[in-house]
């Protein structure tokens, strides 16, 4: 566990990256050609927040930001998704994992900011997301407005820290590394309330007996996928790909397979 004393590791990965934007002319791009080159993409998705990425019984990434990997692949490689490598990132370590050229694309439920904007390009937004809690059902939070004076746990480097502290000044904000973490604090009652994406909450309290969401989404936003800022040719090719994905079905056959109802609130490639 990280507590709220401790430095944002990716926080200060952001803060060296604009130091070195604002001193000189330098422009990471061109992660289409390197996985061109390479013959392989790397793609860095999320393992631990389903249905966008989780490991099924054999260890395997699936979900939905896999199957649009996937996609990506085929389209770069002749329909061959075999030459797709799939780098498990947290929230923590997807930015820093990007400029160490570890992988070519972020994938991994990242909403779209002013202050990521600064470091990453974004392809057109693919779903819409906000902030939820999760409690246990004994507990008195019947939403945001009873967060005072709480102990609130979120993932380092997410924008629920952020959300948390704008609509819940007065609540204690805890962050952890990793979402295992996260959710066994909440049940060791070391924590009040977890606030992550909040599909990601319907499907853990669904998941977990003794735990339910409290209260509405808050401070929704959208789902991009990121490429290294600059690297325009990247973010347009996504974007194509994206919108044929859309026109062929595909897109929606994923939206019914791992979204569901949820799947209505989208926002369409």
């Amino acid at each position: 566990m990280s507590g709220s004393s401790k430095p944002k590791k990716a926080g200060l990965f952001l803060v060296l990256l604009l130091a070195v934007f604002a001193i000189s002319d330098t422009i990471w791009a061109g992660g289409l050609e390197d996985a061109r080159r390479r013959g392989k993409l790397l793609a860095g998705v999320r393992t631990e927040s389903p249905p966008f990425g989780y490991l099924d019984s054999s260890g395997t990434p699936q979900g939905f930001d896999v199957e649009i990997a996937k996609i990506l692949a085929k389209a770069l490689f002749d329909d061959d998704e075999q030459r797709l490598e799939l780098v498990p990132v947290t929230p923590g370590s997807r930015i820093p994992f990007l400029y160490s050229n570890w992988i070519d694309v972020i994938i991994a439920t990242t909403s779209i900011t002013d202050d990521r904007r600064k470091v990453l390009e974004f392809s057109n937004p693919y779903f819409n997301s906000g902030s939820l809690l999760l409690v246990r059902d004994d507990s008195p939070v019947k939403g945001v407005e009873d967060l005072k004076g709480k102990n609130v746990g979120v993932l380092e480097s997410t924008i629920q820290e952020q959300d948390i502290r704008e609509s819940a000044p007065e609540a204690r904000v805890t962050r952890f590394a990793k979402f295992d973490e996260a959710l066994q604090s909440l049940k060791d009652r070391k924590v009040d309330a977890l606030c992550e994406d909040d599909l990601i909450v319907m499907r853990l309290a669904g998941q977990n007996p003794g735990l339910r969401t409290a209260g509405q989404p808050f401070r929704q936003r959208p789902y991009a996928i990121a490429v290294r800022k600059g690297d325009v040719q990247f973010v347009n090719w996504i974007n194509a790909q994206l919108e044929k994905a859309k026109k062929d079905g595909r897109y929606e056959k994923l939206v019914r397979q791992y979204l569901g109802e949820a799947g209505e609130g989208m926002i369409k490639p």
